[in-house]
Order: C-alpha cells, then sequence, then structure tokens
C-alpha cells in the first residue's frame, strides 16, 4: 500500500508547498519589516506604494505571509484547499510583482518564474489532490 501513495506523489505538487512556505515567509518578513519602519523599506516603499500607508502594508503582507505558509502546509497534505488557496496566492503574487516589476526588476522575473511554476506544479498534477 505504501508503495503506491508513494509513486503517486508529484516533485510538482511537493516543489509548489516548498515554494508557498517560502513565499509566506518572505511576505511575513517583508510586513516585519514595514511595521517597523526599516528606512530601506521606508525609502523603496514611497516608489511603488502609492499612497498606501507602510503600516497597513505591513500588517497586509504580514497576514498573507501567514496564510501562504499554512497554504504550503496544506499543499503537502495534498488537501484540496491547498490546491486552490495556492492557485490564488500564485496569482495575487504574480499581479503585485508586475506592479514592482520597474523598481525591482531582477527579482520580479525571478518571483513571476516561481509563481508560473507553482502554478504549472498544481494546476497539472492536480489530480493528486482529488485522490
Amino acid at each position: 500500500m505504501q508503495q503506491n501513495v508513494a509513486a503517486k506523489h508529484s516533485g510538482w505538487v511537493t516543489f509548489a508547498g516548498v515554494m508557498a512556505v517560502l513565499a509566506g515567509g518572505y511576505n511575513a518578513l517583508s510586513g516585519i519589516a514595514a511595521l517597523t519602519n526599516d528606512d530601506t523599506v521606508a525609502s523603496q516603499a514611497k516608489n511603488v506604494l502609492y499612497g498606501i500607508d507602510l503600516t497597513a502594508w505591513g500588517w497586509i503582507w504580514l497576514l498573507v505571509g501567514i496564510a501562504q505558509v499554512i497554504t504550503g502546509v496544506l499543499i503537502f497534505q495534498r488537501n484540496v484547499w491547498g490546491l486552490w488557496l495556492g492557485v490564488g496566492f500564485a496569482s495575487l503574487s504574480g499581479l503585485l510583482t508586475v506592479v514592482v516589476m520597474f523598481v525591482f526588476p531582477l527579482w520580479a522575473l525571478a518571483v513571476l518564474t516561481i509563481d508560473f511554476l507553482v502554478l504549472f506544479g498544481l494546476l497539472t498534477e492536480s489530480d493528486e489532490f482529488l485522490a
């Protein structure tokens, strides 16, 4: 029985789970940096936030980061909620990355590539979540 379960799991779904946990940790740390009014974050935030309060931005990203870590755990468990939350957060991340693309071009390209791979892994291997 164990051999069938192990053979059924794909590396793409595991990759998506790892990336969700890493992205969540990074976003939570970014939110904490914004909440503590880090000088680097405050100076760069003026270029991309378009008048949004830095404290509100920090709370939003702290909560999104925690939700992404939980999503990564659900993806590891092959939970259907993990599939849909993972697709949603990867899509949201891609959209928000496009907003800051001209401020951080190399970082944005890396994040967009990872988001695309996460979406690919979750959507092409979605039958693992239904079994």
